[in-house]
């Protein structure tokens, strides 16, 4: 095994001594190197199994199938090294059929939530944000098919519907919106294009006060609420120094208008509204009711289909028959 030890003459180290975090086996690709060690886990120690910057080859996957091996472990300190190699082989381990899709969707997950979480902790000066934007491109052209899959949908909701910061809402917005709209679209660059929007649609609220977000609405003044309703305009002019296309900045704007026109900040309606924002806005209240808050109960898909479907007039009714169809296929209805 080419710079790394064998399990047998592997020394020991101490689980007290470093931090360590699972990945599966199937992230082991022949031909790849990799930015980090990996260990394996016999008793209360982690065994050094390969070095960092070792070549991986066929023999590692038929050696850790050989052995039983259902983890493998990487320090802490190499998350970031670890989720650039997911972000690099992304493409080829979404597509690889030989992994479970359980195992694809914790990748596609992982890479994602990576991305996504620098994006949004920085201030996106000019020099760095377009790097950020590109990256979370690749990762949206290289998801569409696999966002297709019902059954890829129905596991990455075990990963999606947790947590209240605005990247992860992002993601799980992005995650139901091309997944409704790979049903009727088949423009590839519309889709990417609407996937960028999806997942930078609450981009604006970073520019704001985070504890307006954190309280009830009927507790805000007008004043305070205003501030809230700006928060997709304040995204538009975070991207505008981007090279992002015109339908990712319509649906950063519009992402809270409805179809009776009682949504904000324009109150456009009915036909105004391109048919990809009306998706766009229907997944991000149906991603909103799933996920919850601090201050409210996260509802069951049922009934959070059921309180959209109360609101008759807010949603495109074709709009809410497609997601139900794509929730009912992946068995979460």
């Amino acid at each position: 095994m080419e710079n790394s030890a064998s399990v047998d003459e592997a020394k020991p180290v101490r689980k007290k001594r470093f931090g360590v975090f699972k990945i599966s086996p199937f992230m082991v690709i022949p031909s790849r190197r990799v930015g980090f060690a990996l260990f394996l886990k016999q008793g209360e120690t982690y065994v050094l199994y390969a070095e960092k910057g070792v070549l991986l080859a066929d023999i590692h996957k038929s050696r850790l199938t050989r052995l039983g091996v259902d983890h493998l472990y990487v320090k802490v300190e190499d998350y970031a090294a670890y989720t650039s190699y997911l972000q690099e082989n992304l493409l080829q381990l979404l597509y690889d059929e030989d992994i479970p899709v359980a195992e694809r969707a914790r990748v596609w997950n992982d890479a994602a939530v990576s991305l996504a979480r620098e994006a949004f902790t920085r201030d996106l000066p000019k020099r760095t944000g377009k790097r950020e934007f590109l990256k979370i491109k690749k990762l949206v052209n290289s998801s569409l098919k696999f966002l297709a899959r019902a059954d890829a949908i129905r596991e990455l909701t075990r990963f999606i519907a947790e947590g209240e910061e605005v990247f992860l809402h992002g993601i799980g917005v992005m995650v139901m919106t091309l997944s409704v709209m790979n049903t009727y679209v088949k423009d590839e660059d519309l889709l990417v294009a609407v996937g960028m929007g999806a997942m930078f649609h609450d981009i604006g609220k970073l520019e704001l006060p985070e504890t307006l977000f954190f309280r009830h609405r009927e507790s805000l003044n007008k004043e305070e609420r205003e501030l809230v309703e700006s928060h997709p305009a304040l995204g538009v002019g975070v991207c505008s120094s981007l090279p992002l296309p015109q339908e990712t900045l319509q649906c950063i704007l519009f992402h809270h208008e409805r179809m009776d026109g009682s949504g904000y900040p324009s109150g456009a309606h009915g036909e105004m509204l391109p048919s990809y924002v009306k998706v766009l806005s229907l997944c991000n209240e149906y991603d909103n009711l799933i996920r919850g808050t601090s201050l409210v109960k996260k509802l069951t898909p049922f009934e959070a289909l059921t309180r959209i479907k109360s609101r008759k007039t807010a949603h495109d009714p074709e709009m809410l028959t497609m997601l139900i169809s794509v929730l009912s296929k992946a068995k979460l209805t």
